[in-house]
């Protein structure tokens, strides 16, 4: 299995904001090619980290495009861009 780890900072208050509109993009995020699991999950200090796992590492580099447009979606919450780990 493998995985995406992006670690964004949220602008100050804006965590349930941010964590809802993720639950509004659950349906992006279905079609999002070789995603077997999703996550996110609130640091606390305002910062996310957003999982995604695939079976392959095929999957993982094929579903970096539309994976990087649906987080682009929540562009404006972030304080600072997100930093793939």
């Amino acid at each position: 299995m493998y995985a995406s780890h992006v670690e964004v900072q949220v602008q100050s208050g804006k965590m349930a904001e941010a964590i809802q509109r993720t639950k509004d993009l659950i349906p992006q995020i279905e079609d999002i090619p070789g995603l077997r699991r999703f996550m996110v999950l609130d640091k606390g200090d305002d910062k996310a980290l957003f999982l995604a796992f695939y079976d392959t590492a095929e999957d993982q580099v094929a579903a970096t495009p539309k994976a990087q447009e649906v987080i682009g979606l929540l562009a404006d919450l972030a304080a600072a861009p997100p930093e793939r780990i």
